[in-house]
């Protein structure tokens, strides 16, 4: 699949498709239909790990997933069983793919994303983490998340903690929050701190209500929206940062589009848009065999057209005047 091969800092990844932090898991139900499925693995350029904290996380009270008409409401609530616990217990697992590894990590305080980082880095003795992905915007969380993601001057702090405690091998990527007037602003200082790559976007802020109880149908009253519902708005952002930010126009600080993927043409939107890979999740809960029909297509589309993927990157913004109008 060398048509479909792309870079994100120093990872060199066979396809463009990557599971999505919040829906791919490191052990359980989700690592066992990846293991089972050769056709999957086949398909992907990287893994990316569920959400890892310093402590282990219960999460969020029933119910935590409600669907809507066009996407899902989650609140989770970054449930894991600790840093200590991956690293020993479900790590080691994730050598048998055979795929670059990219562990997302969450905290509630600057220290506590620097202290993950630093044992993740510590402590991988075989060097099966290929990146992490810092998660400055998840919004249903208390303390941290979208409060995070908001403020460049935390963002900046942030990733320049967890870049000071892990070694320069590994790919630091900072996840955005959509819940935001301008995404360019975090965007720009996760660079600053030493961003390696961007990943946008996390879930819209969102809820739902049960009109016959009137009370809302989430444990935790509010949660993130995914899926096709927030497509455009993934795109329209991917576009903003590629267009106004230089290191990304010309992709030395690659994006990873995510964000209501569903079809190749999905993703295809994303890379055109300024994306150098895309990450795929609420759909593979729908389909799953959803890694391996958008590969086909995307593999088919630049077949066609007798172009590499890379090739596409930023398509959209080839014309002459790419001046917004509202």
């Amino acid at each position: 699949m060398k048509e479909l091969e792309v870079h994100i800092g120093n990872l060199r990844l066979k396809s463009p498709l990557m599971t999505a932090s919040g829906t791919s898991g490191h052990s359980g139900e989700e690592m066992e239909r990846l293991a089972t499925s050769p056709q999957t693995k086949a398909s992907l350029g990287a893994f990316v790990t569920k959400g890892i904290t310093l402590q282990p996380r219960p999460g969020h009270p029933e119910v935590r997933i409600v669907e809507t008409r066009t996407g899902l409401l989650n609140s989770i609530g970054l449930q894991n069983k600790g840093v200590k616990f991956f690293v020993e217990q479900e790590l080691p697992g994730l050598l048998n793919f055979a795929l670059p590894i990219i562990v997302n990590i969450s905290g509630s305080t600057v220290d506590e994303f620097s202290e993950v980082a630093s044992y993740l880095n510590n402590h991988d003795l075989s060097e099966t983490i290929s990146g992490i992905e810092i998660n400055v915007s998840c919004p249903n969380i208390k303390r941290g998340g979208v409060a995070f993601g908001t403020d460049p001057k935390q963002v900046q702090r942030i990733v320049k903690a967890v870049r000071k405690r892990t070694a320069p091998r590994i790919l630091l990527i900072t996840k955005l929050t959509p819940n935001i007037a301008d995404i360019t602003l975090p965007a720009r200082a996760a660079i600053e701190g030493g961003s390696d790559a961007l990943s946008m976007i996390n879930t819209l802020r969102g809820m739902a209500i049960n009109v016959d109880t009137g009370k809302p149908l989430l444990g935790n009253k509010t949660g993130g929206l995914s899926g096709p519902a927030i497509k455009p708005v993934g795109v329209f952002m991917v576009y903003e940062c590629f267009r106004k930010i230089e290191q990304c126009y010309k992709t030395e600080i690659p994006i990873i589009g995510l964000g209501g993927i569903s079809t190749w043409r999905d993703a295809l939107e994303y890379i055109m848009a300024g994306a150098t890979a895309v990450g795929v999740g609420t759909a593979w809960f729908v389909n799953p065999n959803i890694f391996k029909s958008i590969c086909n297509g995307i593999k088919g589309y630049v077949k066609k057209r007798g172009v590499k993927l890379s090739d596409l990157i930023g398509r959209a913004h080839d014309t002459k005047d790419d001046t917004m109008r509202c």
